[in-house]
Order: structure tokens, then sequence, then C-alpha cells
């Protein structure tokens, strides 16, 4: 979700959505009318083709003037999302609407239908919103994402996940893992979590595990040392391994 508002100071963060992460320009007085522009749902997972909906909730008191767009992206081995052009050869996206206008506290659903050449695949419909302002009067024009994925028809399986690295920051209290998918097929992780005798940590956040790729992720680890033991839970599997033990000072 991406804010520009027009004035001289800003705040520049991120703000991750639906385990994608989206630049934020944000004024330091952090207005409330930020948080009243929302899209619903904003991930949607189809199998091999898509004919679905979703909805723009304005719940400001302004009228709001949308226009769609539809991109494609990328995601790096660190989770952060980079916008790339759609793929039009391979990627076919039908919109009910291209521009709109929303009035105040009222809802506007959008239809699509998508298809693919070939699977995994996916996209993201972004619409840009304008005519709301901030409680100082600044103008303010949202971007809010629609990600949608189209599923091969065969799941990632159990044999395609490899564990590349385990690193511990114990300054930091966290634990990094790198995880390598080793086949042709999207999969999604649920949540991670670690263990080591009676401690297992709070379960780490889920995300989509790209083919052929590799990808970290981290969870809040207290112990100073590796864990024994790691759980991965995929949609339809889960990825138990044991690690080998430290060796000895």
């Amino acid at each position: 979700m991406r804010f520009w508002l027009s004035g001289t100071t800003s705040l520049r963060r991120t703000i991750r959505r639906g385990n994608l992460a989206f630049g934020a320009v944000a004024c330091l007085t952090a207005p409330r009318v930020l948080v009243a522009q929302t899209v619903s749902p904003p991930i949607a997972e189809y199998q091999e083709r898509a004919r679905s909906s979703f909805q723009l909730i304005n719940s400001t008191i302004f009228p709001l003037n949308a226009v769609l767009e539809v991109h494609g992206f990328t995601v790096t081995e660190q989770g952060e999302v980079q916008e790339a052009p759609l793929d039009t050869a391979k990627v076919r996206v039908k919109l009910s609407a291209m521009s709109f206008r929303i009035p105040p506290r009222q809802t506007y659903t959008v239809f699509y239908e998508a298809t693919a050449d070939s699977t995994p695949a996916w996209f993201s419909i972004v619409s840009a919103m304008t005519g709301a302002k901030t409680d100082n009067g600044l103008n303010v024009r949202i971007l809010l994402p629609h990600v949608v994925y189209l599923n091969q028809k065969a799941p990632l399986r159990k044999e395609q996940v490899v564990v590349r690295a385990v690193e511990v920051d114990s300054a930091a209290g966290k634990l990094r893992l790198q995880l390598q998918n080793l086949g042709p097929n999207l999969g999604r992780v649920q949540q991670v979590t670690a263990m080591a005798g009676k401690t297992t940590s709070d379960p780490g956040p889920g995300f989509p595990l790209f083919p052929h790729m590799l990808r970290w992720t981290e969870v809040d680890w207290p112990e100073r040392v590796a864990p024994e033991r790691l759980a991965v839970r995929f949609t339809r599997f889960t990825y138990d391994t044991v690690l080998a033990a430290p060796a000895a000072p």
C-alpha cells in the first residue's frame, strides 16, 4: 500500500500486507485518512485461471476517483517486492472497469478474469485512488494492490524444499532461515517454527515460495545456539527437519 501526500515534511516507511511489502510515504502528523481506504481481499489464489472480484472500500466523507492498472512483480530473496511490467504475452487479465468514482462511505466491486499460457503465474491489480484529504487539508493519492496467484494444478511437493542456511543473531534475538524451492511449482509457507529442548519459537510469518527461488525468513529466537529442529508448514505438508548438533566449543 503506497501513499503520496502533497507536503514538504514526510516519513518513508514500509507497510507489509498479505506477505508483500509496498513502500509508503506518510506525513509525520499521521493523518487519519490514511487508514480509511482498503482493498478486500488483498491476496487471492486460484488454480490455473481466475474469475473473481475484489472490493474497494471508501470509508471517508470524500468521493474518490479510482484508476486501475495491472502490473507484474518479482520478489527478492529477502522478501522485497519489486514492480515489473506485466507479461501480456503470457498472462491475460480482463477488468470490469478501468476507472470509476466511489461515493463517500461506499464500496465498489471490481470483477476480473485472468488466464495464463502456463502456471504458476502472478500479478497485481493496483487501484490508484485520489480525492481524499488529510486532517490538515493535504491531498492524498493512495495505491491499493490486489495480488493474484494462478497456481499450477500439481502442488509443491515436500522433496522440492530444502533448508540451505540457518543463522542465529543472538544480539537481535532472531533466527534467520534460508529455504530453497527446487521445483517448478509455486508453494506457500504457512508458518515457520524452531525448537530446541523446551524452547519453541513463536510461529514466523507465511510467504509464497516461488519456483526455483531462494527465500530468507526469520523468527524470534531467545537462544544463543541454533535450534535442534525446524518445522516449516506448507498448505499440504510440513517440512520437519532435524539440524546437525552444534560443534563443542
